[in-house]
């Protein structure tokens, strides 16, 4: 089995301050999502109980800072890679699938979102986009063999649900999942090893490729169905002509999910 764990950088909260001179922030700290430790260190407890290979990417900026890269000198690492964040998930997620399907990942865990921009996209991307059974806020994971993972999840009013997850598959993992036990001291050398950006085309085995939604001021869809009108809307075809990536039947978690992100972006722009 082969592990990958995916680090994000964030900027402490706290370190943060408004310049009112300048109307820009200053004083960020960068460090490593909380969540994404506790991830890492669920990994490497779990990697050396069932003997299995462990491998870290981080998504930073243009440089690991000396802060990020003594924090990962606490866990007993010998080289992490470097990928460039574009500070947008899913084009991040577009970049680390080319080196995911490439390195032939069993598992791939990160946290369950960033502790600055809440994001929480980046994992269900990457992992639909491959084909991998996908699954969020899992607090506890129990090996069953070595090809199923049994997930645990915490639901609304304390229920939790247990998933047979089968590999290869994408976790996102809460804080709960472990409890941070590095010293406080370095005791390790890291090697940071930066991978450049590469654009790829990523073979898929579920698609969540689609059109931009049409959205045209003044423009009422005439379909009758409401159903219709909202696939419509989305940028979808019942037509058997349309191209693969546009025949939709009827809506998905996918097709809402993705749907959902372009039009978060097209209101940003």
């Amino acid at each position: 089995m082969r592990i990958l764990v995916i680090l994000r950088q964030v900027y402490e909260q706290k370190s943060i301050h408004w310049d009112y001179e300048n109307n820009e922030l200053r004083d960020k700290k960068a460090t490593i999502n909380q969540a994404d430790l506790s991830a890492l260190q669920w990994a490497s407890e779990f990697s050396k109980e069932h003997d299995v290979s462990l491998d870290v990417s981080i998504l930073a900026g243009e440089k690991c800072s000396e802060t990020l890269k003594g924090t990962l000198e606490k866990f007993a690492l010998e080289t992490c890679t470097h990928f460039m964040s574009c500070r947008n998930e899913q084009e991040d997620a577009r970049y680390l699938a080319a080196f995911v399907e490439k390195g032939m990942y069993d598992l791939v865990v990160c946290g369950d979102e960033t502790e600055d921009d809440h994001n929480s996209s980046l994992l269900p991307v990457l992992g639909y986009s491959l084909g991998m059974d996908v699954l969020t806020s899992v607090h506890q994971i129990e090996a069953q063999g070595s090809q199923q993972l049994l997930a645990h999840r915490k639901e609304e009013r304390g229920a939790t649900q247990i998933f047979n997850m089968k590999l290869p598959a994408a976790l996102s993992l809460t804080t709960q999942i472990s409890r941070l036990r590095y010293s406080r001291k370095p005791k390790y050398e890291i090697n940071i090893v930066k991978e450049e950006q590469v654009e790829q085309i990523i073979r898929s085995n579920r698609r969540l490729g689609a059109p931009e939604p049409i959205i045209t001021l003044g423009h009422v869809p005439t379909d009758k169905n409401p159903l219709d009108r909202l696939i419509h809307v989305m940028g979808f075809s019942k037509s058997s002509s349309a191209g693969l990536s546009q025949q939709a039947k009827a809506l998905s978690e996918e097709h809402l999910h993705f749907t959902a992100e372009r039009l978060m972006k097209w209101l940003k722009e």
